[in-house]
């Protein structure tokens, strides 16, 4: 009996310099491409490296990344930590937040309009006091749909003036 081989072979693509921009080049829109990369700073470092504990606040709050990177199409507003889709399509969005307290509970919430869409969640002990957590996301929009983050009522995180350890950053894959 003769043996049957089946080859499939996909196409690879190979990414060199920055892998937002090359991904963010490949959907072209309407409006041109939409990609973005923003990092929180505190509103004042306190110590020589810039570090900084941020909560915790009586209600939900929204994070404003005001340290904008990258604003491919302007969908991203410094001002109020919003992403508004300018475009019908699938979208991917990734964040990373760090935090050093002590016997608190840290962590954000990546939130869709007025849903909550992801949670990273931990209560710090007296032992383990400086923590990083990432999360991502593929997410179908509509026109004026919103993305933002959130830190959730009496929890905390903590930013540099030095160091890019907060980051929030979302990019259309393919316009619908």
């Amino acid at each position: 009996m003769a043996g049957l081989i089946l080859l499939l072979v996909a196409p690879i693509m190979l990414v060199t310099g920055d892998p937002l921009m090359a991904m963010a080049s490949c959907v072209e829109t309407d409006g041109g491409f939409v990609a973005f990369t923003a990092v929180l700073q505190p509103p004042s470092g306190d110590g020589s490296d810039g570090f900084q504990s941020m909560g915790p606040y009586s209600s939900d709050t929204t994070i404003i990344y005001g340290n904008v990177i990258t604003n491919i199409g302007d969908a991203y507003n410094s001002a109020t930590g919003i992403f508004t889709a300018p475009v019908k399509g699938v979208y991917f969005f990734t964040f990373t937040t760090y935090s050093w307290v002590t016997e608190k509970d840290i962590g954000v919430q990546l939130m869709k309009n007025t849903d909550v869409v992801l949670t990273v969640w931990e209560w710090q002990d007296k032992g383990d006091n400086e923590d990083y957590a990432s999360n991502s996301v593929v997410l179908q929009l509509q026109v004026g749909d919103m993305v933002y983050m959130r830190l959730p009522k009496n929890f905390y995180i903590a930013a540099s003036r030095l160091h890019n350890v907060n980051t929030f950053t979302g990019y259309l894959l393919r316009q619908m």
